[in-house]
């Protein structure tokens, strides 16, 4: 079993639905944010209020929050028919950078990121990303393996990055820019080919 910490930054029952609708995916963002920036936010989005949470987060360290009972829905991606059937996972990740110097990088906050956080790759006429710890990287790979099994999920994820708008008809893991058209969010920094090849490893 996965250590999962329920209690840090648990939601109140007034920013999620209480509905138990079944689940058929899992949908994997980023923060677009440094260090726990994204958890503060939401904490005060809406004065409190906001039903835009994600039902878990993954810190860079590899630390899981758990925010509700993935049961639950709430409003994360914008649209009923694809929030009932999906439990989504953040990760924190600052997603695409600007090069400003030799040594340092901002993203769209002017948060500054340096060289040790970089990668190098073009796509979706963006070059600079924040790189994913190898630790949070195989924690999401655990956590969606848990709750695959627990939930019934297919334990498959989609092969591409891209928005395609039969999205919401796969059964397995997918990505918010698989949903959001133009999204870089997640990127290719997250290598799907790893991934798959390890949740077969699991399942058997």
């Amino acid at each position: 079993m996965l250590e999962i910490d329920k209690k840090t930054y648990r939601i109140s029952s007034d920013n999620y639905y209480k509905s138990k609708p079944k689940k058929k995916q899992i949908v994997i963002g980023f923060s677009l944010r440094k260090n726990d920036n994204y958890l503060k936010h939401m904490q005060i989005k809406e004065f409190g209020k906001t039903k835009k949470w994600n039902t878990y987060t993954i810190t860079r360290d590899g630390i899981i929050y758990e925010h509700y009972n993935p049961n639950y829905y709430t409003d994360f991606l914008g649209k009923k028919e694809w929030d009932k059937q999906s439990i989504s996972i953040i990760l924190e990740n600052a997603g695409s950078l600007i090069k400003i110097n030799e040594t340092e990088y901002i993203n769209w906050l002017n948060e500054i990121f340096n060289n040790d956080d970089v990668i190098n790759y073009k796509w979706m006429g963006q070059k600079y990303w924040e790189k994913i710890p190898s630790n949070q990287y195989y924690t999401t790979l655990n956590l969606c393996n848990e709750l695959c099994d627990k939930l019934k999920i297919e334990k498959k994820i989609m092969d591409f990055h891209n928005y395609h708008e039969d999205t919401v008809k796969f059964n397995g893991i997918v990505f918010r820019s698989n949903y959001i058209e133009n999204s870089t969010d997640i990127n290719p920094t997250f290598n799907i080919d790893k991934f798959n090849n390890w949740l077969n490893i699991i399942e058997k």
